[in-house]
């Protein structure tokens, strides 16, 4: 190995070694997820996607509230930007304010506050998908970087999938209805915002008993 190849390596090293010491995780196992109370349909399956999700991955079932934890209980805040006030909060950073955009942001002090903020109600179900991206779940605990910030919005209105609801896959019209709820569950958390179940005017069947 030469010289040169030899520097570069220990210079990775020690750069890898300062970024694991910095990037310090905030325990989320006791958090209690607040949301306004005043939520619309969509709203409302954006936090129980959340709650639902880290349930599956962990065994904990976050509490959900309409105000803020007392003490140092660490808190998840989901909703949008005009919703805040409603649990006199204040979003730390600007949210992109485009279609789907959303915001997430850590507050350390005075304790842990995670803002997952939607620009709109299809922004705020983006932001809890990605914000389960970046959780780091285990068995009875979840942890998340303390140094996590992120504001974005979809580079392309239209993000879909084609699912082929008939005979010719032999997979999807076997599935039961929990199976396609957390297939597109699954889709969702990384950002589809539509589905096409393939007609059946394609290179299959004119017509499926499972339409």
């Amino acid at each position: 190995m030469s010289a040169c190849v030899s520097r570069w390596f220990a210079f990775v090293l020690v750069f890898a070694s300062a970024v694991r010491i910095q990037a310090a995780e905030i325990d989320l196992t006791l958090a209690v997820v607040v949301a306004p109370a005043k939520r619309s349909i969509q709203e409302q399956k954006a936090v129980d996607l959340l709650v639902d999700e880290v349930q599956q991955r962990t065994r904990i079932r976050w509490q959900v509230a309409e105000t803020m934890p007392a003490g140092n209980v660490p808190a998840v805040v989901v909703g949008h930007a005009s919703s805040l006030p409603a649990i006199e909060r204040k979003i730390p950073r600007p949210v992109v304010s485009r279609a789907e955009g959303f915001g997430i942001f850590v507050e350390k002090d005075p304790h842990p506050v995670i803002f997952v903020i939607g620009n709109d109600a299809r922004g705020m179900l983006f932001g809890v998908g990605r914000l389960l991206r970046e959780l780091h779940m285990s068995r009875d605990k979840v942890t998340i970087p303390d140094i996590l910030e992120i504001a974005t919005a979809p580079k392309y209105p239209l993000r879909g999938h084609q699912l082929g609801y008939r005979p010719k896959t032999n997979s999807y019209d076997g599935w039961s209805l929990p199976m396609w709820e957390q297939y597109i569950r699954d889709l969702v958390v990384f950002g589809t915002n539509a589905i096409e179940l393939i007609p059946p005017r394609s290179d299959d069947d004119a017509d499926s008993p499972h339409f």
